[in-house]
């Protein structure tokens, strides 16, 4: 993979007298709010060639692609943390309809792109998190599965893709906030979910489990059948 080159820092408001064609907005999945530590920000083409440009870093934490002199087609956005700070997140892509912006003096709000960053399993969750940790691992040799896509059925209802593995088989599972209760004796929810775990030609279910609201259920090491 070719470095990356760090975003300069844009040091006016979010606009600009040159043409503004691709708007990155990253943003953790935790918060939903956008991410704070700095990210390495690059884009390819359908054909999984770079695109030789350097964004600029707003201050509002958008990354901007200026005068890029592209032709209408699909494209796709790399987002990587800060090789200083690799512990929160995982790496993410996007596929987006690249539209021309040949006019200058654009408000950023060209081809907008909004980049979904999955928390690692050294995320640094509150003491209040619900979660799931594990590890996915082969059968045959116990070595780690990485990237292995994880969908989550949470109370029976299919919520989709959640999270994928890391390098070491590592994942954690984030569950959502709960409504307080109306009454002092209300009892910490439990959730009850499984985790689909795909990977190319496998596909794999947990049986149910259940964790507590405010705690963390340990699944221990979790071996692949079939790999």
């Amino acid at each position: 993979m070719a470095n990356f080159v760090p975003a300069p820092v844009f040091s006016g408001s979010d606009t600009t007298t040159r043409a503004v064609w691709v708007v990155v907005d990253p943003r953790d999945v935790v918060t939903g709010g956008r991410v704070p530590v700095p990210l390495e920000v690059r884009l390819k083409n359908d054909n999984d060639d770079p695109i030789a440009a350097v964004p600029i870093a707003a201050r509002s934490g958008v990354y901007c692609f200026l005068d890029l002199n592209l032709a209408a087609g699909n494209y796709t956005v790399q987002v990587e943390p800060s090789k200083n700070d690799r512990s929160r997140y995982l790496d993410a892509e996007q596929e987006f309809p690249l539209v021309p912006v040949p006019t200058a003096a654009q408000p950023l709000n060209r081809n907008l792109v909004t980049v979904q960053l999955l928390p690692k399993p050294s995320y640094p969750f509150d003491a209040q998190a619900t979660l799931a940790r594990g590890r996915l691992v082969k059968a045959s040799d116990k070595t780690p599965i990485e990237n292995a896509q994880i969908f989550l059925t949470l109370d029976t209802v299919d919520k989709g893709l959640w999270q994928r593995t890391d390098e070491s088989g590592q994942f954690v599972i984030f569950f959502p906030r709960t409504e307080p209760g109306t009454e002092p004796a209300d009892a910490l929810k439990e959730f009850k979910f499984t985790l689909r775990f795909e990977i190319p030609g496998h596909s794999h279910t947990t049986s149910e489990q259940t964790v507590k609201e405010g705690t963390t259920n340990s699944l221990s090491t979790i071996e692949f059948p079939g790999t």
